[in-house]
């Protein structure tokens, strides 16, 4: 199985069409900001389900109520709960959305206790393939632009309850990874529109992630 990942979108939908031409994927995946309410509308977000199975989580620049009315030909929803944990050809998925804060004020904002809940509703769930946040786990593939940690520690310690082979994030716009010692890895997509994306080969019980680059 061939799996496509796409992140920080803002609006530039065809540079996931032009991805999934040229690399044929069987789903696909993304981490959040596909665009805001004035960027995109529904009939934009359904083309990517109309084509192929496709699951998202959300970031800051979302419209979440759009992502939730989307549904897969199977009739399954595209955004994943926070929290939630869904099969694609024997692979488990988990997501947790949103970028981290002090408070609710805004709807994407998630807190510490947020996803330490999140995280530890996933674990309890079972073994996890592949993990989407739109955040980043501080000191595992998130260095800004100026070279800064971008992360959070809270999404490094649900990386660490979760244990995921493959955790992927978005939101800094820098395409990045990072490998541990066990061989799980960690990659920022960055921003597709920039040409950054990540191909995930799944067969026999391996599962491989790697960055690739769209013209």
């Amino acid at each position: 199985m061939h799996i496509l990942a796409v992140s920080d979108l803002h609006g530039d939908l065809a540079s996931v069409h032009k991805a999934i031409d040229r690399f044929a994927p069987d789903a696909l995946l993304c981490c959040g900001d596909w665009g805001d309410p004035q960027e995109v509308t529904e009939a934009d977000l359904a083309a990517f389900p109309a084509k192929l199975p496709t699951l998202s989580t959300f970031g800051n620049h979302d419209a979440v109520e759009q992502l939730k009315a989307l549904r897969n030909s199977d009739g399954s929803t595209v955004l994943l709960g926070q929290g939630e944990v869904r099969g694609i050809d024997g692979l488990r998925i988990a997501a947790i959305g949103g970028i981290w804060a002090k408070s609710h004020r805004l709807p994407y904002y998630v807190t510490d206790e947020d996803v330490a809940a999140y995280a530890a509703k996933i674990a309890a769930d079972g073994a996890v393939d592949i993990l989407l946040t739109h955040g980043c786990p501080v000191g595992l593939a998130d260095l800004t632009e100026k070279g800064n940690h971008g992360g959070q520690r809270c999404f490094l310690k649900a990386f660490q309850t979760i244990g995921p082979r493959v955790h992927l994030c978005g939101h800094l716009h820098v395409a990045q990874e990072h490998v541990l010692k066990d061989g799980r890895r960690v990659l920022n997509v960055g921003a597709t529109p920039s040409g950054s994306v990540v191909l995930i080969d799944a067969s026999a019980g391996s599962l491989t992630a790697r960055l690739e680059r769209i013209p």
